[in-house]
């Protein structure tokens, strides 16, 4: 392939980081066609962008040729002793660098990717006085960067596509059948990497209990950050309808998302992939994190000082119109 034609793209983070800045890669992938994508980040978070075709390659930060780029401060090293270098050869095979920071961070500039044979380099950082979410920001400065046309739509470029394999295998996996028409599956995740982030367990509990006495089935989620919930949930009873999972993959709990009519949790990144797959999203949010890290899709957003000081009958009464919608 020729190196005109290979773009490599940099996000730093977890799952709910990677996903703010899908609109952006989304609107790379459709603006250059030609090129192939490789995305440095968590591989297995993204997979789900390979998997959509999105991105061509995904490497981990770890990989020994990314190594280079943050090398530290003799990474400004001369041009010959960075034509030398392997990694620097390795980056000379792209034409086109872009990235997406939450913050200011000590990152290359032009003049270094320039050095080892990059054309053009493209870094953007949020800027927390945006009258607008990270996921816009980034979009829209992308945007800006490959001159697309004006008319772009976000909400387009917000969707992330899960294919039907992974959608099937993660019911198989989960025991669980395909949803009809017109019938309704609700996934409830109660944690987050950050417990200032989480609203009560019990209040969730509670959630449950509630949906269950409608008849609305639904599953239980815990990922990798909150093995202390899982304690807490041991032995407790779940309705009729309802089961529990814990530790999912990225790739199951994704097709068990985009399966999902309706998703309750906090701001994390199930969340926001629950946003991205389309499920009707309700979020429980601290005040001071909602202007930047705003889920896309069809959600609904209820906040507080502190998260716990979200009453319960506030999110009975949110989540009742959402199904009911």
């Amino acid at each position: 392939m020729s190196p005109n034609e290979q773009a490599l793209l940099f996000r730093v983070g977890g799952l709910g980081d990677l996903l703010v800045a899908l609109p952006a890669i989304s609107l790379v992938r459709r603006s250059l066609p030609r090129f192939s994508l490789t995305l440095v980040g968590r591989p297995e978070y993204g997979a789900l962008l390979k998997r959509a075709g999105l991105v061509d390659e995904v490497l981990s930060f770890d990989d020994v040729r990314v190594a280079e780029v943050f090398r530290g401060p003799d990474r400004a090293a001369s041009g010959a002793t960075a034509k030398a270098d392997p990694a620097a050869a390795w980056l000379g095979e792209f034409s086109l660098a872009l990235g997406w920071l939450n913050r200011d961070r000590d990152w290359p500039g032009g003049g270094w990717w320039a050095r080892r044979g990059v054309a053009r380099a493209f870094f953007t950082c949020f800027d927390r006085s945006a009258d607008v979410p990270m996921s816009r920001f980034f979009f829209d400065r992308t945007g800006d960067f490959l001159n697309t046309p004006s008319d772009r739509c976000f909400d387009e470029f917000a969707r992330l596509t899960i294919p039907s394999v992974l959608r099937e295998k993660a019911l198989a996996d989960l025991g669980l059948r395909k949803h009809k028409p017109g019938e309704k599956r609700l996934v409830v995740h109660p944690g987050s990497g950050g417990r200032a982030k989480c609203w009560p367990l019990a209040g969730f509990l509670e959630i449950i209990r509630w949906a269950g006495s409608l008849g609305v089935p639904g599953v239980l989620v815990t990922g990798q950050a909150e093995t202390d919930l899982e304690a807490k949930l041991d032995g407790r009873p779940l309705p009729d309808g309802w089961s529990k999972v814990a530790r999912l993959p990225a790739e199951t709990l994704a097709g068990l998302l985009s399966e999902a009519t309706h998703y309750l949790g906090n701001d994390s990144g199930p969340t926001h992939l629950a946003a991205a797959c389309g499920a009707s999203v309700l979020a429980l949010f601290r005040e001071d994190n909602v202007p930047a890290w705003r889920p896309f899709g069809k959600t609904r957003i209820l906040a507080a000082p502190a998260v716990e000081a979200i009453a319960i009958q506030s999110v009975l009464n949110a989540l009742q119109d959402l199904l009911a919608e």
